[in-house]
């Protein structure tokens, strides 16, 4: 630690959580704390790179037509407008030769279906190029090529049973055989880095690939890629200096404004608090996301700020009906004490179980509960289900092994978060095999929550200088997480704020610190006055009236022994 802190003139704790991130050595640390495009590899090692430039650059001089396929979701959306925007750049008319198009996620479900190859076929298209979708649709890339049809999967998605399909040129660097060193770019990434070798050398194709960095990384980070890797973390830390100098675009602009980060600064947490999931909301409400597309086709203000607005309202709606059902499971949660390891629950669509909604839903029953969660949407004798899990339970791999047999009318994902559907009537097959799978794999201390804090903060240290400090460690997010400190002191008062959040002065003689801890009013009856604890969390600056302050943000609290 002592190393680190010399030679790179960081702040002690700076140093320890760069250890504890597995960065020991100062050029690896040095490179980390200052993350640029630079760190992100050339894509044209990349397996099938060439082939798919050679297709799609074929494709741009015969002016042949294109179509753009794009998952409903912020990653494939953003993925999906950074290669029509190269295109553009490129000097291909888009409206006569480039047009895309984006599942409905309730009419069709997730990826390639059959209707999509056969309508790209009667409208002529010669290549059709598919983003964060494509890569276990074998049925459908061959029935492409059997109308003719050019294919480009670009997908960073692991194909089931390790194959590709054979009928498309398929962009992935997880694919077996491929030894490109950056695995885990977002799809949207993938967009990028095609760009990136589309424009080669062009005059102005640096600045250009820099201002497309704004979309990509709202892609990557709300995709829950890693910020471990170089290149995610220089591509978010890239597009967090573009949105913070400001965007040309009227529709990006009025995202902004709408989501309430038109007056401060744009942190990396706001791409998945605030942008992403407006984007994602239109592919929850209503079903696809080309309602953002043309918010970033929009050519004036006014027009921009009432698609925003639209934008707005459906997040709202998502809100609202997330809201809802996550009491409802949480009252099935209670009344029906669960016993296995896995939560499998599913409702109809018509009360509120939402199909859109059900995986942000299921992220919520993790982060309560810590165990992995399945919940699905019943409509039509079909079971619509998405699921999360937690660290220590890879529900891809879980998926696979359960599904073999054909339980699944299809499935995919990654690790943490994967999507499914299935006959209605074999729900509880489905919660059977997935509880007997997990109990072989889990470890038996895999369901206890288990914090682990980088270091200890003396009251006495949390100041300005040090958050200022902590901030080089930024862009945080998955594979690096905020700085995970101790604070501990007296509780000298308390408030309950907004009837919801518990705030706290503590203090250890002669200093004081504010601590909040959000959503945990149930607790001050816990935490009374006078009491000794124990907060793990973070520091937080917070500005109020212009005015900045320091602020410790818990994440749990305990009574001191």
């Amino acid at each position: 630690m002592k190393c680190l802190t010399q030679a790179l003139d960081v702040h002690p704790l700076v140093a320890t959580c760069l250890i504890n991130r597995g960065l020991t050595t100062p050029e690896q640390a040095a490179a980390f704390l200052a993350p640029d495009l630079t760190h992100v590899p050339d894509p044209r090692p990349m397996r099938n790179l060439t082939e798919a430039l050679h297709i799609i650059g074929r494709a741009v001089e015969r002016r042949e037509r294109i179509r753009i396929v794009g998952d409903y979701d912020c990653d494939g959306t953003t993925g999906l407008v950074t290669l029509r925007s190269v295109l553009q750049q490129l000097g291909v008319q888009t409206d006569d030769f480039v047009s895309y198009y984006v599942p409905d996620r309730e009419q069709e479900g997730y990826g390639l279906n059959p209707g999509i190859i056969e309508q790209a076929a009667a409208d002529g298209i010669q290549v059709l190029v598919s983003v964060d979708i494509g890569i276990t649709a074998h049925r459908e890339w061959a029935m492409a090529r059997a109308h003719g049809i050019v294919g480009v999967c670009i997908d960073h998605h692991t194909a089931l049973g390790s194959q590709v399909p054979a009928d498309a040129v398929v962009v992935c660097p997880k694919q077996v055989g491929d030894a490109y060193p950056e695995k885990d770019l977002a799809a949207c990434g993938l967009a990028w880095q095609m760009a990136r070798a589309l424009l080669g050398e062009r005059p102005n194709g640096k600045a250009f690939l820099r201002s497309l960095t704004k979309l990509v990384a709202i892609g990557t980070y709300a995709d829950l890629v890693p910020l471990s890797s170089p290149a995610n973390r220089a591509i978010v830390a890239e597009g967090l200096r573009g949105l913070n100098s400001g965007s040309k675009n009227p529709g990006l602009s009025a995202l902004i404004e709408v989501a309430g980060l038109k007056e401060r600064p744009i942190g990396a947490g706001d791409l998945g608090f605030r942008l992403g999931p407006r984007i994602n909301a239109a592919g929850r409400i209503e079903g696809t996301t080309v309602g953002v597309i043309q918010l970033f086709d929009s050519l004036t203000v006014d027009e921009a700020r009432q698609r925003a607005q639209q934008i707005d309202a459906w997040n709202t709606e998502r809100q609202t009906i997330q809201r809802q059902l996550v009491e409802q499971l949480e009252a099935r949660i209670a009344s029906q004490p669960q016993d296995d390891p896995v939560y499998v629950l599913a409702g109809n669509h018509t009360d509120g179980w939402h199909q859109g909604v059900v995986g942000i839903a299921a992220s919520k029953v993790v982060e309560t509960h810590h165990h992995p969660a399945l919940v699905c949407s019943i409509r039509d004798g079909i079971a619509h289900g998405s699921g999360r899990s937690i660290p220590q339970f890879n529900l891809i791999e879980a998926l696979q092994a359960i599904g073999q047999d054909g339980l699944f009318l299809r499935y995919g994902g990654h690790p943490a978060a994967a999507g499914f559907c299935l006959p209605v009537e074999r729900l509880p097959e489905l919660q059977q095999r997935i509880n007997a799978y997990a109990r072989q794999v889990l470890p038996p201390d895999a369901l206890t929550r288990v914090y682990v804090a980088d270091g200890e903060l003396p009251l006495g240290e949390l100041t300005l200088p040090l958050v200022e400090s902590l901030a080089k460690l930024e862009p945080h997010g998955i594979g690096n997480p905020h700085p995970r400190l101790i604070l501990r002191g007296q509780i000298l008062e308390q408030r309950i704020l907004k009837d919801q959040h518990l705030k706290l002065i503590l203090g250890d003689g002669p200093h004081r610190a504010e601590v909040l801890w959000w959503q945990r009013r149930e607790y001050a009856e816990q935490l009374p006055r006078q009491a000794k604890v124990e907060v793990l969390g973070r520091p937080d600056i917070n500005v109020w009236q212009g005015r900045a302050s320091v602020q410790f943000i818990a994440t749990d609290i305990r009574l001191a022994t």
